[in-house]
């Protein structure tokens, strides 16, 4: 680390906050399922078992699974405004408790055929009309079904017409032919044209298409939209694709950011350079003109998520992973473990003209990568822990140290960082920000394996 630390303690010890701790009933090796409230769920996919954890109550129950169910999200109903596990099965979806199942819906959609090995979260229930019950939406090769739920806990139907993308593979020595398709599997509900109801608006790899809303429902086909540049293999070996769909300068309208990068083999793609472009959107569709928006390298991303500045637009962050063959070999050694260098840039958006060409503020942290577990993203959270209404950020540099910098009006991170210094998780997944005790303030959530049985959580809150 090349900041300077303002003070290091342990956690158990902070001041500001106090730890508190409980064992699960499951024996589970896979990270907790966080649901945006104290309720998270556990879930062993070999065994076919999920807990229910509400944190706050620092109480579980193990949920009643049928042999049939193929994986799960969560979602409210009308009657009961708590969270709780909707489960897909071969036969629709139903909500469970600890000692009984309740069937929601009945479909035979193409979610209910899927043959899974393993029982994992599936995303398929949003709310369609933000009226705080939750809605399903299972979608299809060419037809999707779109239940709504009603006030009183019944479900309605809608069928509407969508063709997903496929793409076909052949297998030279088998001579079979596969099928398959990639989307993004929730919609986003936004008011797409402006016309004051709510849209569903879907994305794939090249395609936006929206379900337009009227004042008695959906209509029955989606509409595609016309976007502004060229989408798949480009002139130059290289590839574009959409990156994300984002009210960036929160105008009331979706912004489209597409992602370009070259077709490179072998270890060239570690330092391929991958650029950004950003269209910002009107009514039904986007204009036409790109701003262009930092690139990065390699392994390397970009997001547009949070406000580090708290003045209420998002703010821009790239990420530089510095892996060579040094570090490639110290995977090898380290059995699939190594430490890794990550640069870090934020940029401020400003009113009216968005993105300074440089970064507010950089980072340079020592972050571990474990390419055993398939991680999905290098082990830094993102929450307001202190109440500011700012985005704090943490990093985990190693099994005994977290960093944390937070938010500021000025470069949006402090240049100080302040250490704790504990036994960590070895997964990186299994540390979270929640605000267990809905104070406003993000508590840290551990779960820690047990080689002799059920995983364990520590809290420690704000």
């Amino acid at each position: 680390m090349k900041q300077k630390a303002i003070f290091a303690l342990s956690l158990l010890a902070a001041s500001q906050g106090y730890a508190t701790e409980f064992a699960l009933k499951l024996d589970t090796k896979n990270p907790l399922i966080l649901t945006e409230s104290p309720v998270v769920f556990a879930v062993n996919e070999e065994l076919k078992a999920l807990e229910r954890i509400d944190l706050s109550q620092n109480k579980s129950q193990l949920l009643h699974i049928t042999p049939e169910s193929k994986g799960f999200h969560y979602g409210t109903t009308a009657n009961s405004k708590e969270v709780q596990a909707f489960i897909l099965d071969s036969k629709g979806v139903y909500v469970t408790t600890q000692t009984k199942t309740k069937r929601l819906v009945s479909s035979n959609s193409l979610l209910t055929r899927l043959e899974t090995d393993d029982f994992e979260k599936i995303e398929f229930v949003l709310d369609v009309n933000k009226d705080g019950l939750s809605d399903i939406y299972l979608p299809g090769f060419t037809r999707s079904e779109l239940y709504i739920q009603q006030e009183n806990g019944q479900f309605k139907q809608h069928f509407f017409d969508y063709n997903l993308p496929l793409r076909s593979h052949t297998y030279s020595e088998s001579e079979e032919l596969e099928i398959s398709t990639n989307f993004t599997s929730l919609p986003i509900v936004h008011d797409f044209n402006a016309d004051g109801i709510n849209d569903l608006v879907f994305r794939t790899r090249k395609q936006v298409a929206v379900l337009y809303g009227a004042k008695n429902g959906f209509a029955n086909a989606v509409d595609l939209v016309h976007l502004p540049t060229d989408f798949g293999k480009l002139k130059g070996k290289k590839v574009r694709t959409t990156q994300e769909l984002v009210d960036i300068n929160q105008d009331g309208h979706l912004d489209l950011i597409t992602r370009t990068r070259p077709i490179t083999e072998g270890i060239s793609a570690l330092e391929a350079k991958v650029e950004y472009d950003l269209y910002l959107g009107q009514p039904k569709g986007f204009n036409s003109g790109a701003i262009k928006l930092p690139h990065t390298l390699g392994v390397g991303g970009m997001r547009v998520e949070y406000d580090f500045d708290g003045d209420g637009l998002l703010d821009l962050q790239t990420m530089d992973v510095d892996i060579g063959l040094t570090t490639i070999a110290a995977i090898a050694l380290g059995g699939g473990k190594a430490d890794v260098d990550v640069e870090m840039r934020f940029f401020r958006q400003k009113p009216h003209t968005l993105f300074d060409k440089s970064p507010s503020t950089e980072k340079e942290v020592e972050l571990e990568i474990d390419m055993t577990r398939s991680m999905r993203g290098l082990p830094f959270y993102t929450g307001d822990l202190n109440g500011d209404n700012k985005h704090d950020i943490v990093f985990k540099s190693s099994n005994k140290s977290l960093y944390i910098y937070y938010g500021s009006t000025g470069k949006l991170l402090r240049n100080e960082y302040k250490k704790i210094s504990r036994t960590l998780p070895d997964n990186p997944h299994d540390i979270a920000l929640i605000d267990v005790d809905r104070n406003g303030r993000k508590d840290f959530v551990f779960k820690y394996e047990n080689k002799q049985g059920p995983a364990r959580i520590e809290m420690i809150l704000n």
